[in-house]
């Protein structure tokens, strides 16, 4: 009758085991390990510490290793890194058992916030030179990440004018308080609590100064960089992180975090980061985007520069409801006229300034129009603007007709919004760990450089069995009829009888060795 498996805590070993027979050939902290290896750090911008005195520093590829597994692992805490160096195995094997502390672990993160970020573009290029990038069809978007500090500490613009005015009150009475009380010589402190109300005070004339230079009616005292948007559906401080993915394997080429809420102005400089990460010349592979990247300006942009766009214009509210909206209007930038869903041509009214661009004005003078009291209520007529891009948003919006676009642009959310959907949900990173955003950027950057990591991981992988096998042909071991196992085992074992009478030597100092029945 089998026995239950439990394990034999008494087993003592013979020889001490090595630590290379524990970590499998093709676990990732082998391919972690290549990878960093080969980059030139110092040369990406790497600090490389010297210590004339004490406890020689930690080498930056070692700490780039600890930071890309527990990256790689979900461990994002340098206490828990810290921990781990100890604890898991092949991390051990990876540290070449050291065991950095957590404060060395954060010192590198923080002298080295931009060498981090340029170790996303080493991988971008690395998946590019395994095959792994397309560079025919990619896909850009951006997510609402919610800010480390807490929101419920954050300040209102009319909170912080009524705050500001009551301490310049209470630091007035102070004063006048202590030149009647006090007639002795001033000292060189100031009184209990009027230092603290005093540095709350600048505080809140930088924060409002800052809400006056940004529009904002929002300030966080402990991370003012973070803005309010839109996580979940719920306003929030917080960043908001862009990816440009690549749609062959989900190769993250290019990636950046803003204090932006919108995603206005980001597909141009987007798409050319992605350019210069690859380094790739010839024509750029056609973006995808959503409507928020839809903006006319941002459009015409992407034309000026020759790069191919599939993005849907910002137009507001969806117009299928209503067969009178300005969508419908339909502009001949050679005539330069502008015609209505009826068929009627409008006049030009002149022209006017927005935003600093010029903008052309057109109204319907036709009272006779029987849809007249549909398309408008001004009683001067339907009046519509025609920006200097309108001619590019026309042209994108009858291009997203085509059933070849249409389909084309099907495959947007199944190539940036799964990453996205790994992050959060797989890796469980829903809010930044890090405080400002020179911070913040090197953490999207260290997250992204983990998904394509994770992509060339399984190239490597299969790569490695490839040759594993290749190596087990040419030394014998395919199966070519005939149990191949059980000749390479009566090759290499020894006889019965020299193997029993062995055992029975060392039988008073080997605590465990293999038995073998003779066939």
């Amino acid at each position: 009758m089998a026995q239950p498996i439990a394990p034999d805590y008494g087993q003592q070993f013979l020889l001490p085991p090595a630590l290379e027979d524990w970590v499998p050939a093709d676990h990732p902290a082998r391919f972690l390990r290549e990878f960093v290896d080969q980059l030139d750090l110092p040369a990406l911008g790497f600090a490389i510490p010297s210590a004339s005195e004490g406890r020689p520093p930690y080498a930056p590829s070692l700490l780039l290793k600890i930071w890309l597994y527990g990256y790689f692992h979900r461990l994002r805490s340098t206490r828990k890194l810290e921990a781990a160096c100890r604890e898991h195995l092949a991390l051990l094997w990876l540290t070449g058992l050291l065991s950095p502390d957590h404060n060395s672990l954060w010192r590198f993160w923080h002298e080295n916030k931009k060498a981090l970020r340029q170790v996303f573009k080493q991988s971008a290029q690395l998946a590019l030179r395994t095959g792994a990038v397309g560079l025919v069809l990619q896909a850009l978007d951006g997510t609402k990440i919610e800010a480390a500090a807490s929101g419920y500490s954050g300040w209102r613009k009319e909170y912080m004018e009524k705050l500001l005015a009551a301490l310049d009150a209470a630091l007035d009475q102070t004063e006048v308080a202590l030149l009647q009380e006090n007639n002795e010589p001033a000292g060189y402190r100031l009184p209990a609590g009027m230092a603290e109300r005093q540095a709350l005070r600048e505080q809140v004339k930088a924060g409002l100064a800052q809400l006056a230079a940004d529009g904002r009616n929002h300030h966080h005292p402990v991370e003012p960089e973070a803005r309010r948007m839109k996580v979940g559906g719920v306003n929030r401080f917080a960043y908001n992180a862009q990816a440009v993915v690549d749609g062959q394997e989900g190769v993250i080429v290019a990636c950046e975090a803003s204090r932006q809420e919108t995603d206005a102005g980001q597909l141009v400089p987007m798409i050319e980061q992605a350019r210069e990460n690859l380094a790739v010349p010839g024509a750029a592979p056609t973006t995808l985007a959503d409507a928020g990247y839809g903006a006319g300006a941002d459009l015409q942009a992407a034309q000026e520069k020759q790069l191919p766009v599939l993005a849907p214009p910002a137009e507001g509210k969806p117009a299928h409801d209503n067969p009178y909206a300005s969508q419908h209007f339909s502009y001949d930038p050679t005539a330069q006229t502008v015609t209505c869903p009826q068929g009627r041509q409008l006049d030009h009214e002149g022209h006017t300034t927005k935003a600093g661009q010029r903008v052309q004005r057109y109204r319907c003078h036709h009272r006779d129009c029987p849809v007249r009291a549909l398309c408008t209520r001004d009683p001067k007529g339907r009046q519509i603007e025609i920006w200097p891009h309108a001619p590019v948003v026309q042209a994108m919006r009858a291009t997203l007709q085509e059933p070849w676009a249409h389909s084309l642009y099907q495959q947007r959310s199944q190539i940036v919004e799964r990453r996205f959907g790994q992050l959060k949900q797989h890796d469980g990173f829903r809010r930044w760990t890090v405080w400002g955003l020179a911070a913040v950027r090197t953490q999207w950057s260290l997250l992204c450089t983990t998904l394509n990591l994770r992509v060339l991981y399984q190239r490597w992988r299969q790569k490695h069995r490839d040759g594993s096998k290749t190596s087990a042909a040419m030394t014998g071991r395919t199966a070519q009829g005939g149990n191949w196992l059980a000749a390479l085992l009566k090759k290499v074992r020894r006889p019965l009888d020299s193997w029993t009478a062995d055992r029975k030597r060392t039988a008073g100092w080997l605590a465990y060795g293999p038995t073998y029945s003779a066939e």
